[in-house]
């Protein structure tokens, strides 16, 4: 992500700080060799729209500027399809969604979108460090990718400092739905039935089971014969917490 102009610089309101602790739910911001960037997306999902929060962790004198986007294949340009946008704080005085078109190193390829369709838009200083994105953002729009509530989403993200290109860049995979946090479980006051057992003390006959130099397994095969089946029970006296196959 590039910056747009020399014109466009942070604007930040000083004395007012913002968090995300009032979302419901959040998706770790990782790194495309999958180290965790320390930024985090918080989001609470609605009929018709999702509300964003990103904390950036990144502090700098000269400042920051933070942009999400979401994308049909997790890269800034559209193979086809609709043109990716991206929200960006940190380039005008209010967030603004971005329209993508090329990588040019001007940034003439990051232009303001057409429509402006954000609600609740805010970039201010974190209350705890680093900066926080805010917007409430239409689940779908005209020539826009569409957000997904129950499915993969591809949301790039990136932020760098004033007039410079972005110092992290990447993109992770998201289904909202599924990164719900899960219902609590419900309780009552049955009881918990002991993990069942079962015993071979019921079959005929046995056979030690040998390795091959010949030295005691421990396990046993009891067996009873019938007249055109047998009944099998093997006993493995091994114990493991991961299991035992």
């Amino acid at each position: 992500m590039k910056l747009l102009t020399a014109a466009t610089t942070l604007s930040l309101v000083y004395g007012a700080a913002a968090s995300c602790s009032d979302y419901d739910n959040e998706v770790k911001l990782m790194d495309q060799t999958g180290a965790d960037t320390g930024g985090t997306l918080y989001y609470t999902l609605g009929d018709e729209d999702i509300m964003v929060c990103v904390h950036n962790p990144t502090e700098s004198e000269k400042g920051i500027w933070t942009a999400i986007g979401f994308s049909s294949n997790g890269k800034m340009l559209a193979d086809d399809g609709p043109t990716h946008n991206s929200i960006i704080g940190g380039w005008t005085d209010t967030p603004m969604k971005f329209d993508m078109t090329s990588q040019a190193f001007d940034g003439s390829g990051v232009t303001p979108s057409a429509t402006q369709t954000l609600t609740d838009a805010s970039y201010l200083p974190s209350d705890d460090e680093g900066m926080v994105l805010k917007f409430t953002k239409k689940l779908e729009e005209d020539g826009e990718v569409p957000i997904k509530t129950n499915g993969e989403n591809k949301i790039i993200f990136s932020w760098g400092e004033p007039m410079s290109f972005h110092s992290v860049y990447s993109h992770v995979k998201v289904n909202f739905m599924a990164a719900q946090d899960p219902p609590e479980p419900e309780t009552n006051d049955e009881v918990v039935p002991d993990p069942q057992t079962d015993s071979c003390s019921d079959y005929d006959d046995e056979v030690k089971l040998m390795d091959q130099t010949g030295a005691d397994t421990g396990g046993t095969l009891y067996y009873t014969l019938g007249d055109e089946d047998i009944m099998v029970c093997v006993h493995n006296p091994t114990e493991s917490e991961k299991g035992i196959w």
